[in-house]
């Protein structure tokens, strides 16, 4: 029986999930619709466990329940990757709220935390889309409401879960009809439920010792000759005279909310230093107990930046770009335009706290992120959660629209007027890019069989050849138009130069009226980057 879930039990079902998502996650990587190399939604949601698994890997699991929840979703926020890194991280951000401040919890308590995850990651999604992960997320929330009513063990409520979610992933190709095309079942949702297994596993004693090396994805910071972790920024000193409680019961109290704590006891008086994340909590806490004097309070992440500015030689510049691409070429073009670079993109999707990390050490106060990636907004939209008026996004899912409105920016503008400026000249453009399938599938109408060349564009059809020049004709026949006029090929890492001036060769002659410009892009698994204006 689990009616109790201590910090030793909760350490457990994390380490169980991360343990089996090391197993499971090629699964899910293969479950991705379109057949691309790039296909890591695995990837993605086992990076966001790691990152949160080595913010608890080194803590003792006496710890107090909601201190082992807040370092654990710290972590998975920080290290969240991709939409379903993304919306993960905000499920295991929901259940530390729900289990915030507890030493232990009940098993309903532990359910309504897990009730807590589905509704953030709700409130992750601005446009929550049927047949997804947060379809699965529902499914078990509805399926679960009488069962937390009346079960008093946690290890059946789980069960539950999985049951009711596996049922709800079942459903996902009825709700979305690209799925149903391609036969398989949403990968985020099979990612939900390979987490919930592995919380299972956890519980019931199904772990082993993890041998994998992981560094905190927080570094612990230090200002005012202290060391600090982020969740917990606020420095809080006060005393109590008189004080009603012991020092030994202030500590008790005290040590679900915060860390750093010292308890010092005097004649009639108790004085406290530790460092919280809410202090208005902890100043409440201790009025109860005693009149209050000499209290302090100070943000150390601020006092963080106050030194970290003070060191930096060169001033930031008010406005600039942080862009995410992959490939030499493109680092060379976007560097050229004065933005600052995150490696990544198709198959490398940044975590937040690589996207944070570039503003940190880049050149500007303020930035406008061009994810270059349908997958890397969300990751981009936690960022500005975060940070607020420092980040703004232009919405590119591709580094030929993230260039195009690179090029519109001007440090002359308003952020209002870049915003605009960069957003329509992305609109300007049409874009297309070529690659390889992986497997055979069905996308749409089309049929793909494994080592077809297939040619990707919006709100079009997939197109899938045998012979590489046929898919690139293919594709210039429905991004060329009559107004027409320029068309830009970005090699990838694999065609060679002289391939690419082949085929843009065969390309000149069928469209004359076309200039045909080239570069070398560099990027990965896909051999041209195509845009057309």
């Amino acid at each position: 029986m689990y009616n109790t879930i201590d910090g030793i039990c909760f350490k457990n079902m994390l380490t169980g999930a991360y343990q089996l998502f090391q197993q499971k996650y090629e699964i899910i990587n293969q479950l991705n619709v379109f057949p691309v190399p790039d296909g890591d939604t695995g990837n993605n949601m086992l990076n966001t466990l790691k990152s949160m698994y080595s913010m608890i890997a080194e803590e003792k699991a006496e710890q107090p329940v909601g201190i082992l929840a807040e370092k654990a979703a710290a972590g998975a926020i920080m290290g969240a990757r991709g939409n379903s890194g993304v919306i993960l991280s905000q499920i295991i951000h929901g259940i530390s709220r729900g289990l915030h401040g507890k030493k232990t919890a009940s098993c309903g308590q532990m359910s309504k935390a897990f009730q807590y995850g589905i509704l953030y990651a709700y409130r992750a999604v601005t446009k929550p889309v049927e047949g997804t992960i947060l379809s699965v997320a529902r499914g078990i929330a509805k399926g679960t409401r009488e069962v937390i009513r009346t079960e008093t063990d946690f290890s059946k409520i789980l069960e539950a879960s999985i049951r009711c979610g596996n049922e709800a992933l079942a459903k996902t190709p009825e709700q979305l009809q690209i799925l149903k095309d391609a036969n398989v079942v949403d990968a985020g949702g099979q990612g939900l439920i390979f987490f919930l297994m592995g919380c299972l596993n956890g519980l019931t004693g199904k772990v082993e010792e993890i041998k994998v090396d992981v560094k905190p994805v927080i570094s612990r910071l230090e200002a005012k000759g202290e060391s600090f972790s982020i969740e917990y920024p606020y420095c809080t000193e006060f005393i109590i005279s008189p004080c009603k409680v012991k020092a030994k019961e202030v500590r008790k109290k005290l040590s679900s909310w915060g860390e750093s704590m010292i308890v010092a006891e005097g004649d009639n008086l108790v004085k406290v230093h530790i460092h919280a994340q809410r202090p208005g909590h902890v100043l409440d806490m201790a009025a109860d107990w005693g009149t209050l004097h000499d209290i302090k309070c100070d943000n150390m992440v601020d006092q963080f930046h106050k030194n970290k500015e003070k060191q930096q030689k060169m001033a930031k510049k008010p406005l600039g770009i942080l862009t995410v691409v992959s490939g030499d070429g493109w680092t060379d073009l976007f560097k050229k335009l004065g933005a600052d670079v995150v490696s990544g993109g198709q198959s490398m999707n940044p975590s937040v706290q690589e996207l944070s990390s570039g503003m940190d050490n880049g050149q500007y106060e303020k930035y406008i992120i061009l994810p270059n990636n349908k997958n890397i907004i969300l990751a981009a939209q936690q960022l500005q959660k975060m940070l607020g008026e420092k980040v703004h996004i232009v919405p590119s899912t591709n580094p030929m629209e993230g260039l195009a409105a690179a090029m519109a920016f001007s440090e002359d503008n308003t952020l209002e007027e870049n915003l605009a400026a960069m957003k329509e000249r992305m609109g300007d453009i049409a874009t297309a890019m070529i690659t390889t399938a992986v497997r055979d599938s069905i996308v749409g109408e089309t049929v793909i069989h494994k080592d077809d060349f297939m040619g990707i564009m919006k709100n079009h059809e997939v197109i899938a050849e045998k012979d590489f020049t046929k898919c690139f004709l293919d594709v210039l026949s429905h991004l060329i138009t009559e107004d027409t006029e320029i068309v830009t090929v970005y090699s990838g890492k694999d065609l060679s130069e002289e391939d690419c001036l082949k085929e843009i060769d065969k390309a000149e002659k069928k469209y004359p009226d076309v200039t045909f410009e080239t570069y070398q892009g560099g990027q990965p698994l896909y051999p041209m980057f195509i845009s057309a204006e």
